[in-house]
């Protein structure tokens, strides 16, 4: 495996690729924003405008321009999407719309805080771009409504005793870790700290199963495992992803006993969730072994497999263990067999089983471009950290 040509075949497929197809096919050209759907060769399905995909876009191109820039027309893309989010997404109260259509008129209010995180990250990140205090300022006042609300509702559902069964998701607890991670630079400190330890504290002491090293995708208000199909749902592409950033937070601490227990079950999953009969990672799992009542759980999409690669370079980088190059290797040739599209550009999001793509759009009210994006530059990033550290780079102990 070519390490260093593998450095430049992640970074050119973001810019010579993914960016350009969402540069000509995403934008409307007759109203600020992105469209919700389009199908595999670009042409648009719906004209309606999802505010999470909005703020994605944002920050994809803004991210961008940063990062590989400067490139005027990214960050002019970031901005008029900016300013028709922030204009257009928000309800009089400034809470966060979930779709708007064309003209961005609002259709219906946000059902999670998921619009609203990804807000954040988008007037973060333009931000970090731009330097405009005005972006960061929104983005500050956000996350804290954000938590506060987050803090409200959970306290509510534990003093009512006639809820019946609900849960708490880590799908949306891991886009709070994202967010976390990526506003420490323009958050108070103090205010950080104490929410980025309370962070870490529910993580391990809710969702983590200390016990079998598994993380649960829902558990209880109280932090607590049900013994039901939702409850024993495990969703690996977000182990991997929390695996990931949680590895960074281990690192950055010195936190050998978080990091230990990041690598276990990182090495759990990829064992446990590989196909061995058709190739990829599962993209839903019983933590039981019992069949899933999802008719996709043996889907394979495409954020699932990146979320692995980029926590596989992590483990190889912050252990000796040989499985996570070994798994690496494997993936990255599952992924690029399957998933870009040859002809159109961009890339499948979910595949059948076998490997035929099953939704040839390559935007959904489901697939923006922030898992994508986000990927692919941190794989690029983690390969030349690699190829830089040379045949040292896995020999810290774990």
């Amino acid at each position: 495996m070519d390490l260093a040509a593998l450095t430049e075949q992640y970074h050119n497929e973001l810019i010579e690729n993914i960016l350009p197809f969402w540069d000509r096919h995403a934008f409307d050209t007759l109203y600020p924003g992105v469209f919700e759907a389009l199908d595999e060769t670009g042409a648009v399905i719906s004209t309606d405008k999802p505010v999470a995909t909005q703020a994605q876009a944002v920050w994809a191109f803004a991210f961008a321009h940063k990062q590989f820039g400067p490139h005027k027309e990214w960050l002019e893309r970031a901005m008029e999407t900016a300013d028709f989010l922030v204009e257009k997404g928000r309800t009089p109260k400034g809470n966060w719309y979930q779709l708007l259509d064309r003209r961005g008129q609002p259709l219906e209010e946000a059902q999670d805080m998921e619009p609203g995180l990804y807000a954040v990250q988008a007037l973060g990140q333009l931000f970090k771009a731009t330097g405009e205090k005005t972006y960061v300022e929104l983005a500050q006042k956000t996350l804290v409504q954000l938590l506060k609300k987050r803090d409200a509702q959970l306290n509510k559902q534990l003093q009512d005793t006639s809820r019946g069964r609900s849960f708490k998701s880590l799908r949306v607890f891991a886009l709070i870790g994202h967010v976390l991670l990526d506003s420490e630079s323009y958050m108070d400190r103090k205010w950080y700290k104490k929410t980025l330890d309370a962070y870490m504290q529910e993580l391990m002491n809710d969702f983590y199963d200390k016990r079998t090293d598994i993380l649960l995708e829902n558990v209880t208000p109280e932090g607590h495992f049900w013994d039901c199909p939702e409850g024993r749902l495990l969703v690996p592409g977000r182990v991997f992803e929390v695996a990931g950033f949680m590895m960074d937070v281990a690192d950055r601490t010195r936190n050998r006993k978080l990091l230990n227990q990041m690598l276990d079950l990182l090495e759990l999953t990829v064992q446990a969730a590989w196909d061995e009969a058709h190739g990829g990672f599962y993209y839903l799992m019983d933590v039981k072994s019992l069949p899933p009542l999802q008719v996709r759980w043996h889907h394979k999409l495409a954020w699932v497999h990146l979320e692995a690669m980029q926590a596989l370079l992590k483990g190889h980088l912050l252990s000796a263990r040989p499985v996570f190059l070994d798994m690496f290797e494997k993936t990255n040739a599952y992924v690029w067999k399957h998933f870009p599209d040859p002809v159109h550009g961009e890339w499948y999001g979910e595949l059948t089983r076998d490997g035929q793509p099953f939704l040839r759009h390559k935007i959904t009210p489901e697939k923006g471009c922030y898992a994508l994006v986000r990927n692919l530059a941190a794989i690029a990033q983690l390969l030349q950290t690699v190829v830089r550290a040379g045949p040292r780079s896995a020999s810290r102990p774990s």
